[in-house]
């Protein structure tokens, strides 16, 4: 027969078993953890990445879209500048030849006199600097400086010899005279050999605005 236990030894019996439950215990709760938490950091890594792949593929897509967009406006802003300039060109043209008519020193029978192609050309160079400062937007300063410049020396020498014009040349004196021809000729030396040069250097300027042929 078995002797009664010591009741220290009870005691210590159960706290040592109490102990080892509670080790036991322990271990598998952190067991149960580390598993939890592994299995929580896994699914967060993939739903992290999940996440990373939509928002790169909504960025690509708005990337995109901005760039067809500013494509488009870019290709539709070179159209209007193509028409601007080949509208502009129609207009010089149009007043370079009016001007040179007025100014040129050789008259056919049957054209209009000197006044009525003054006013003509007048008219003309009003119409092409009115296209030119509505539509000078779609064009770079500097080729803005070279149009103003040959419209304000063309137009110059139009009117310096229009002035002449309100008189009869019976009317005038010798000196007066000589000063018409001198503004008849001046301009019409302009017209002949200053012009061209800068409307050459303008139409060089308007084909390199438009890009190279293709």
């Amino acid at each position: 027969m078995l002797s009664a236990m010591d009741p220290w030894q009870f005691i210590t019996a159960a706290v040592i078993g109490n102990a080892t439950v509670l080790a036991v215990l322990g271990w598998l709760g952190k067991s149960l953890l580390e598993k939890m938490l592994q299995r929580d950091s896994k699914r967060f890594e993939i739903e992290l990445k999940a996440k990373a792949d939509s928002t790169m593929e909504q960025l690509k897509s708005d990337l995109q879209l901005r760039t067809i967009e500013h494509q488009v406006r870019f290709s539709r802003l070179h159209e209007k500048q193509a028409t601007v300039i080949a509208e502009l060109n129609a207009h010089l043209v149009e007043a370079l030849w009016e001007a040179e008519s007025f100014l040129s020193p050789m008259e056919w029978s049957g054209e209009p006199n000197k006044r009525e192609k003054h006013q003509t050309a007048m008219n003309k160079l009003v119409e092409l600097y009115r296209y030119f400062d509505k539509h000078r937007i779609y064009l770079p300063e500097p080729l803005c400086v070279a149009v103003e410049q040959l419209v304000t020396e063309v137009r110059s020498h139009v009117i310096k010899f229009g002035i002449y014009l309100t008189w009869d040349d019976a009317s005038l004196q010798d000196h007066t005279r000589k000063e018409k021809h001198d503004a008849w000729m001046g301009g019409w030396n302009a017209i002949k050999n200053q012009v061209p040069t800068v409307r050459k250097k303008l139409e060089d300027e308007f084909r390199a605005l438009l890009g190279p042929r293709t």
